[in-house]
């Protein structure tokens, strides 16, 4: 399976929750992509379907951490 990548850091911060491995931020500025492993096509369709389910205060706290590493 090949790397994904992402600059959505809703998306991004959704994968972590569930558990994907980040393994790669490359910065542009104040802006990020992020490289996670192991991520379906089946797994961005719920995303993109509205589908996918996550806590809410773990969502947002990924949000603030991915923000700052991303701007850092």
């Amino acid at each position: 399976m090949e790397d994904f990548r992402t600059q959505d850091i809703v998306l991004a911060a959704t994968l972590k929750v569930k558990g994907f491995k980040l393994i790669e931020l490359l910065k542009n500025g104040n802006k990020g992509t992020f490289v996670f492993e192991g991520v379906s096509d089946e797994d961005i369709n719920d995303y993109d379907l509205g589908t996918c389910l996550v806590e809410p205060r773990s969502l947002n706290a990924e949000i603030k951490a991915l923000t700052t590493s991303a701007r850092r």
